[in-house]
């Protein structure tokens, strides 16, 4: 019996971009272990992870040429095979080396979103793409169980070194098991055409002329922005702010990821079949926007189990609508450009994955108040939850 194309685009996608999320997580999870046989300091994972996701800006906006000329599948091989090398890099383990793999693990990270959404475009039914995208996006969490569960066995058996090369052999082993593949989801790739530096700035002009694209584009910032302010300070706001053990912040933080789980499937089912996306993507950043802002009023005082509820509510918006988002790009984006104009738009995800914990630091620094900021940049994805949603209307009438 023959699998499903879109099957196998699907299940192909999900575990290439489980693998680049896990390659991102690697150095930070091992970090304990790292710190404690170089005399590293555990805080330089801020540093690294800045230059990985600066990495990731890069090639998510410079990759689209590539993508035409070789192919979406041929990509995301060559993006497994570089976040293998960057892991490598950081075995030696001193300072500079460290800072050269966060940025080469990123360069590998960056093209992996894009050259999904190049591949599930073709291959899904419009009315359910939604879904299809969802289902794809789990792989981001899956990834993070994957480093989990995985490093700290590779630890216990081979030491910290071992761990990064155990995780270096899974993106090369799965690099190796998608060429199969290749000859048909490659089959539109456009071997004579040329890789241009223009092809950048042409990328980027795209997605800000188009204003679908650009309220869109908006959202992955926000929103995504958000998310990673929140995985970075939610556990220290439990155990510094309100006094929790480290174990019950990590079991409200894992509360909340696995809400983003049940999100992702959820919204995807909602919008291939009940809502338009744009209508859900707007429901969502309001949702999100007062899941954050919820978090602003918890107190030592709260019992646990509200603090879940509230950590489940913020999990199952502001981080279950990914997949939606990423669909509604790829829908608005010319016949075959859907991984091109995705990694323009993606470019806006890394700022606001940058700049949003930034600006948390910076209000938490000034401040010393987790509420402030929870509050402050919960107001973002409401102004841009605000645009989406006159669109919407205006889009019905």
């Amino acid at each position: 019996m023959k699998i499903p194309v879109i099957y196998l685009a699907v299940f192909a996608m999900l575990f290439q971009q489980a693998l680049s999320t896990m390659s991102g997580l690697t150095i930070p999870v091992l970090a304990p272990p790292i710190a404690a046989e170089t005399g590293l300091s555990p805080g330089l994972v801020g540093l690294y992870t800045a230059f990985l996701y600066g990495g990731s800006m890069i090639s998510s906006l410079t990759g689209g040429g590539l993508l035409l000329r070789f192919g979406a599948l041929r990509v995301s091989q060559a993006c497994l095979l570089v976040v293998a090398i960057g892991l490598l890099i950081n075995a030696p383990g001193y300072i500079f080396l460290f800072v050269t793999g966060a940025l080469i693990t990123g360069l590998g990270g960056g093209p992996s979103t894009p050259a999904s959404s190049q591949i599930l475009a073709r291959y899904a039914d419009p009315a359910r793409a939604p879904l299809i995208f969802s289902i794809k996006q789990t792989g981001v969490p899956l990834g993070g169980v994957f480093a989990g569960v995985l490093l700290p066995i590779y630890v216990s058996e081979f030491g910290w070194r071992g761990a990064i090369v155990g995780a270096a052999l899974m993106a090369v082993g799965l690099a190796l098991l998608l060429q199969p593949l290749r000859a048909e989801f490659d089959s539109d790739r456009q071997p004579g055409r040329g890789l241009k530096l223009t092809d950048v700035r042409a990328t980027m002009m795209t997605v800000l002329r188009d204003p679908r694209v650009r309220e869109l584009s908006m959202a992955l910032f926000a929103f995504t922005g958000l998310q990673l302010a929140f995985a970075s300070f939610y556990v220290s706001f439990l155990s510094l702010g309100l006094g929790w053990s480290l174990t019950e912040a990590g079991i409200a933080y894992s509360v909340a990821m696995v809400a983003g789980i049940i999100g992702r499937i959820l919204w995807g089912w909602v919008g291939s079949n009940f809502m338009p996306p744009l209508y859900l993507l707007a429901m969502l950043g309001f949702l999100m926007a007062f899941a954050g802002m919820a978090q602003a009023l918890v107190g030592a005082d709260w019992p646990v189990h509200a603090v879940w509820c509230i950590a489940f509510a913020y999990g199952l918006t502001g981080i279950g609508y990914q997949g939606v988002l990423l669909a509604e790009i790829a829908r608005v984006s010319p016949p075959g450009m859907a991984g091109v104009i995705t990694g323009g738009a993606v470019f806006f995800a890394y700022l606001g994955m940058i700049l949003m914990p930034a600006a948390f630091g910076v209000i938490l620094e000034i401040f010393d108040s987790y509420r402030l900021a929870f509050l402050v940049l919960a107001g973002v994805p409401m102004i841009v939850a605000s645009i989406l949603l006159r669109s919407a209307i205006r889009a019905k009438t």
